[in-house]
């Protein structure tokens, strides 16, 4: 009896996988931060990406975990970013300063800032089972407001209740994201500028 040898299936090149993983979130985030993450479908992101839309399955288990990924890589930069600019020698109103910049600079000038403004604006839509993982960056995230924040009201630079105005401070740069423009009057490096002026005494 002739014994039939079953073909194997190559296994996917790891470096073609991660390529392909990145232009899914990369085409996810652009949508999203265009319609919104509920009227951003499968299908819509498997045209962006030149894939049927269930081969994205292939990569993602769901939509849902494609948005997760996409919140996760923003919180981490900018919770590394925060952290950097904390742990500087700078003082804490010139830290203010950076801590604004690096939130403009994040959604209007790098490359990933569609990330960053889904992160603003569709965080709420992740799936009950990644919230867990969320709050802990999002604390993570406020952890460096609060202590930043604290700095800036010890050396005179604020007034009020540091809590309020770590959430103050929060409300006004998401706000911002809706109707700033880079190519506007102001270059993101002037306008993180003008929100000092507004916020911060001298």
């Amino acid at each position: 009896m002739t014994s039939i040898k079953l073909q194997k299936t190559a296994p996917k090149n790891k470096p073609e996988v991660e390529d392909t993983r990145t232009r899914i979130l990369d085409a996810t985030a652009s949508l999203i931060r265009q319609k919104g993450f509920k009227a951003t479908t499968v299908r819509d992101i498997g045209e962006a990406v030149g894939l049927y839309s269930g081969s994205l399955f292939h990569y993602f288990r769901t939509k849902h975990d494609i948005l997760m990924e996409i919140l996760r890589t923003a919180f981490i930069t900018v919770c590394e970013r925060h952290e950097t600019t904390l742990a500087s020698s700078l003082s804490p109103q010139d830290k203010l300063r950076q801590f604004i910049y690096n939130e403009i600079r994040l959604v209007f000038i790098e490359d990933q800032g569609d990330y960053h403004a889904v992160l603003y604006f569709d965080w709420r839509d992740a799936a009950p089972g990644h919230l867990p993982e969320l709050i802990q960056l999002r604390k993570r995230y406020f952890q460096s407001w609060t202590e930043l924040i604290r700095q800036c009201h010890e050396g005179g630079h604020l007034r009020g209740d540091p809590k309020i105005s770590v959430r103050v401070l929060e409300g006004t740069l998401r706000g911002m994201m809706s109707w700033y423009r880079p190519t506007g009057m102001y270059s993101p490096e002037e306008m993180a500028d003008q929100v000092l002026i507004v916020v911060a005494r001298p």
